[in-house]
Formats: C-alpha cells, sequence, structure tokens
C-alpha cells in the first residue's frame, strides 16, 4: 500500500475521521473502524512490533476507563443501573451509556484510520503529499527532522537507562526518582548536543529546506480525488438513512 498515492491515501483517513466524528449513529463509527481494520491488515497482516502492541494495550485501556467516567458522570436520561459502593452512589443512565459507547467506538475508528495511514506511507511520502497541499516548507522540514531525530533521542535514553540500571540507580523510591531526574536532565542537554551537530551535517551536504526521494511515490489521479469524496458521502446518507429509520417506519 506505501505505491498508492500519499496525498490520497491521506484524504481518505480524513474523511473517514470526519465522518465518525459527525455522525450522530453508533454505527457509522463502527463501519469506520471496520474499513480501518481491513486496511490496516493489507498493510500490515497485524504484525506490529512489541512496543506497538504495548502502546495499543495501553490506550485501549485508557478508552475503556474514559468511557467508563463518561458513563457514570453523565446525569442525564433514565437510569438504567444504579449502586452504592463506601458510601458513594453511582448511578448509569441511557443518555451517558449511549455517549461513551461513541466516544469509544470513534476513539476506536480513529486509531485504527491512523495506523493504516501511518503504516503504509513513509515519511518521504508524507512529505510528498504536504508539498502537494501547498504547506509551508518550514512545517514540512520541522516534521521529518522530528520525526527522523527522535530515534536518535530514543537511543540516546535507553542506553542512559541501562547505565543507570546497571548502577543499581533505580534501587528505592528515592533513588527512582533521583535517577528519573539525572536522565531527564541528560536527554536535555544531549538533544541540545545532537541538535548542533545535526545543523552543522545538514549544512555540509548542502541542505536547503528539502528532503529528496530518490523513488517519488504515486501521483494523485482522479481515482483518489473521488474516493474520498464517495467515501464521506456515503457513510453521511447511511447515517441520515439509520437516524431517520425509525421515522420511516422501517425498523
Amino acid at each position: 500500500m506505501r505505491f498508492w498515492p500519499p496525498l490520497g491515501k491521506f484524504l481518505l483517513a480524513v474523511a473517514l475521521l470526519v465522518v465518525s466524528l459527525v455522525a450522530t449513529s453508533p454505527i457509522i463509527p463502527l463501519a469506520v473502524f471496520v474499513i480501518g481494520m481491513a486496511l490496516l491488515f493489507r498493510s500490515t497482516r497485524f504484525r506490529f512490533p512489541k512496543v506497538i502492541r504495548l502502546a495499543l494495550l495501553d490506550a485501549l485501556i485508557i478508552f475503556l476507563f474514559g468511557t467508563l467516567i463518561i458513563a457514570l458522570v453523565t446525569a442525564e436520561g433514565s437510569t438504567i443501573w444504579s449502586a452504592t459502593f463506601a458510601g458513594i452512589s453511582l448511578r448509569i443512565t441511557d443518555a451517558g451509556l449511549n455517549l461513551a459507547m461513541m466516544v469509544f467506538l470513534r476513539a476506536l475508528a480513529g486509531v485504527s484510520v491512523m495506523l493504516f495511514f501511518a503504516t503504509s506511507t513513509p515519511i518521504p511520502h508524507f512529505a510528498c503529499a504536504l508539498r502537494q497541499m501547498r504547506i509551508p516548507r518550514y512545517i514540512i522540514e520541522l516534521v521529518i527532522l522530528v520525526y527522523r531525530y527522535s530515534f536518535l533521542l530514543f537511543e540516546q535514553l535507553e542506553v542512559m537507562y541501562v547505565a543507570a540500571h546497571c548502577r543499581l540507580g533505580f534501587r528505592g523510591v528515592r533513588n527512582k526518582f533521583r535517577t528519573t531526574g539525572k536522565l531527564a536532565v541528560g536527554l536535555f542537554i544531549r538533544s541540545l548536543e545532537v541538535a548542533d551537530r545535526s545543523q552543522i551535517a545538514l549544512y555540509c551536504r548542502n541542505f536547503k529546506g528539502d528532503f529528496p526521494s530518490f523513488r517519488p511515490p504515486a501521483r494523485m489521479t482522479a481515482f483518489w480525488m473521488l474516493l474520498p469524496l464517495v467515501a464521506f458521502l456515503s457513510l453521511y446518507l447511511l447515517n441520515h438513512v439509520v437516524v431517520n429509520w425509525p421515522l420511516n417506519g422501517w425498523w
């Protein structure tokens, strides 16, 4: 899928995200989630690095806790469940449950769509899509530099963490806080050093703010211009039909 036009994939992802946010029926975010998971399976076959799997699991736990809080704090609507724990009255209403379900489905849909785009679009191709959208050059430069040099900082942080762990720097609560503070300061100083050396290296290579791609991505076609629009309109009309279904006597 990396040979698909990057701007077309970006517009498709934006169209799916927007229609998921503006929809009033939970069926539309669920449909966007299914589309995003199908595209993600085609892109990666669900083979993720371990750190990505842990990040997705963490995000899912956050989604669940967030939706539970939304369901508990929403007071509108009729009560469908109530209980008292340690003197605290808990109550879930139908409106709170519907809102929590919408937020949860929209979050899942957004993650699946963004992962589809991120796993199928190399950063030079994404820069090409930004140039086609007439994004200012300095913003594109910042995006690419932050992406590329963040891996160097992660590598430096890993080396510093292993060194501190070998010196028993995380033994005890007090040492943990002290070592974590020293790691943060050290990483900040290393980032300044890396920025200085990288700037000199870029100037030595006659860097002028452009990142040329030796294998240009596919060009934008009429099909990829119409596909995001068709996807948005189809899902939006489906939302309109589903919302008005009981009024028409079809349900």
